[in-house]
């Protein structure tokens, strides 16, 4: 397994956008650990003592961001293909972004209770995407670029695989795919809400459209005059 810089630790500098990925404390990953996850994605799987010698990093190090990242979601173990006798060893996979989100049965079951007891459940679940919104922008060190890449660069780390098109935002993947498909009213307000705290916080003239599952089954976003 080579070294490869480019997939590596990737430093923000004057000529390359820190676009390092959050945790699910909201904290953006440090660049070792980054470095790791980049690794291991490509290619497409790795042992632990596979990442030691493509990183330089002591193996006590490598395991602890490993098992941060399978914690996270990040990445995933898998069995190791046998060789010869013994039990194989474990390899260290990440999961396809379009795999459901595991916190997708507990978004379904808030997104529930918001339909039951709010007297407006689309206003309430829009108006709680807005400060989840706010709150992402408050923690980035980026917030000073314009609202439209602040937009796709948290939409994809988020895991919605943005792509733009003319004005339209295409999402092409959700990663609560389950619970929006059951509950689009609620869950797929908090997304808006969440773009529109997003981009509100940047320029508070800009909201936001979601329109779900218009493009073969992708979501169109539109930034708009509010």
């Amino acid at each position: 397994m080579e070294k490869h810089q480019g997939a590596g630790e990737n430093r923000p500098d004057g000529n390359r956008p820190d676009n390092r990925r959050r945790g699910a404390d909201g904290r953006r990953y440090s660049s070792t650990r980054e470095r790791i996850l980049r690794e291991v994605e490509s290619h497409g799987s790795a042992s632990t003592a596979e990442i030691v010698a493509a990183t330089g990093l002591h193996e006590n190090t490598v395991r602890e961001h490993l098992d941060r990242l399978r914690i996270d979601g990040r990445l995933r173990r898998i069995r190791a293909q046998a060789q010869g006798r013994g039990r194989p060893g474990w390899r260290w996979q990440a999961p396809p972004a379009e795999v459901v989100s595991p916190y997708a049965g507990l978004a379904l079951a808030l997104a529930d209770t918001v339909a039951r007891v709010a007297a407006d459940p689309i206003a309430q679940a829009r108006i709680s995407g807005e400060h989840w919104g706010a709150e992402i922008v408050a923690q980035r060190a980026d917030a000073g670029v314009d609202a439209r890449s602040l937009v796709v660069d948290v939409m994809r780390e988020q895991g919605f695989a943005p792509a733009e098109s003319g004005d339209d935002i295409v999402l092409h993947r959700c990663p609560l795919l389950a619970a929006a498909a059951r509950r689009t009213d609620v869950v797929c307000a908090v997304h808006e809400g969440m773009i529109a705290g997003i981009a509100g916080t940047h320029d508070e003239k800009t909201d936001a459209a979601l329109l779900p599952f218009r493009a073969d089954g992708a979501c169109i976003l539109r930034l708009r005059a509010s």
